[in-house]
Order: structure tokens, then sequence, then C-alpha cells
């Protein structure tokens, strides 16, 4: 598919990832002379979950929120242009472990102020993991891919009983088969920060049914167990937010804000 236009706009030039749904692709915009990335649904996914995700993105304008830049349709396959973010991912970071204390301290500030402007507006990630979480050229963490987002007030578009969303970061009620609430965001969060700072995962299983069962039933493990001495805020942040009930948790993204406190004055990085 190289060297395809979208929309008589968007060259495809490098094929990014993708899965059953969409693909991403590097593309240069031809009419504004730059790079974006764009998300190409696949012909046979359900364009009304897409669309959904362009109309709750697209009103998240956020330093921490990937920015939609167009929405359309081309050849009958909807997609979606945002801006580039040459940074790569958090999966990517946490390939070689845990980042660096400072580095997981400017991360978790970042995507808890992109989930708590989220949040404010009614709208939920509902699949926030290390894969989602991209960053720019100057290292800042912007969320990405609110393919499964939904607004708060509005009824799912899936089948009774269906989840959604990586089980390694599934908050214990999504995993009972309960609807998402920012909590939940929360607890994947917790997950996320937990895997920054010990670079391991705090339930581990090869099975997605038994790995859910685990974040539903079993106690998580400490921060502590992992490492020696744990940045203390962030490894109390980590135990608060990956509580089984989500009433025990900070309840959305501005909580998750306000339990971080002032950005500390440390090298950016």
């Amino acid at each position: 598919m190289g060297d395809q236009v979208i929309a008589g706009r968007y060259r495809l030039d490098e094929r990014l990832g993708g899965g059953e749904t969409a693909e991403v692709w590097a593309a240069s915009d031809l009419e504004l002379d730059r790079k974006v990335a764009v998300k190409l649904l696949a012909r046979e996914a359900d364009p009304k979950r897409f669309r959904r995700e362009a109309h709750a993105v697209g009103a998240l304008a956020h330093p921490n929120i990937a920015t939609l830049y167009d929405y359309g349709e081309d050849d009958q396959r909807s997609f979606m242009a945002f801006e580039f973010l040459p940074g790569g991912s958090l999966e990517d970071r946490l390939a070689g472990g845990p980042l660096s204390d400072e580095q997981a301290d400017r991360a978790a500030r970042d995507i808890a102020a992109g989930l708590a402007f989220a949040h404010a507006h009614g709208v939920l990630h509902r699949d926030l993991k290390p894969a989602n979480v991209l960053f720019d050229a100057s290292a800042n963490a912007k969320l990405a891919d609110f393919g499964i987002a939904r607004v708060a007030d509005e009824s799912g578009l899936t089948s009774a009983g269906t989840v959604l969303g990586t089980a390694s970061y599934l908050a214990p009620e999504r995993a009972a088969g309960e609807n998402a609430t920012p909590a939940s965001d929360v607890y994947s969060f917790g997950v996320v920060l937990f895997r920054m700072l010990t670079g391991r995962l705090p339930f581990e299983s090869r099975n997605a049914i038994e790995l859910a069962a685990m974040h539903r039933d079993r106690t998580p493990p400490a921060v502590a167990d992992f490492r020696d001495d744990p940045p203390a805020r962030l490894e109390s942040l980590a135990f608060a937010t990956l509580a089984k009930s989500p009433s025990d948790r900070p309840a959305d993204g501005a909580a998750l804000v306000a339990e971080l406190g002032p950005a500390p004055r440390l090298p950016r990085g």
C-alpha cells in the first residue's frame, strides 16, 4: 500500500502497526507539507466505533492527548489523521526494564494530566496501556488510541458481557463484567505505574481469562517487593490505584494529578 494517497492528501509512507480493526501509518500531509499518523479502519471493522473515537478525541485538545487533525472516508474506508509523535511508545521504553524514577514521575504526571482532561469532558479511555502512550520529540507523553473510548453517559456499543481492552491492565470491576468508570482508567494507570517502577506487571499469565480473574480476585504485590527504595509518593500512588474497589481508588484523573502534587525540579528527558 506504500505511496497510496488517502483523500487526495495523505500519502502513506510506512506502516507502523495495526490489528484486526485498524492499521496505523506514518504519512505525509501533501497539503500542509508535514508528517502525520494516519489510522485507517479495516474494511470489515465497525465504522460506528471508529466514528465514536473520532468524535471523542476531536473534542480533547490537550498537550497530553494526541491531537486529531482530520477525519473522513476514502474508498469506503474511514480514516483519522493525527499529529505524528516521533518518540515511540511507552511500551518501547519499557522493553529494557523499568524507567528511572525521574522518567516514571514525568510520564505519570503527563498520563494523569491527559486522563484528567478526558474525564473532565466525560470521556473514558478504557484501554490505557503502555502501547497507547506515545512521546513527542520533547519526551512529553500523550494518550493515544481511544479506540474503545466511551462518553461516560453513552450506552456501550458492545454486546452484553463483552470485555474490551487488554487483560494485563483490566480493572477488577471490568473483569467482573461491570461498566467502566473513570476509576477503571485509574486502575489501568496503576498497572502502568507499577510496571514503570518495577519493570514487570503486578499479575502475569499467558491466559487472558486467568489474568482477568487475577485482577478481579488477587491482592496485588507491592512495588517494594520487586525493588529497593522506590520513590515514596509513586509507591503510595501505585498501591492506592490498584485497590480492588473503585471507591477505594483515586476517583479520576484529576484525583491522580492531586495525588502526584507539584512536579519536582528535575531535568527533563
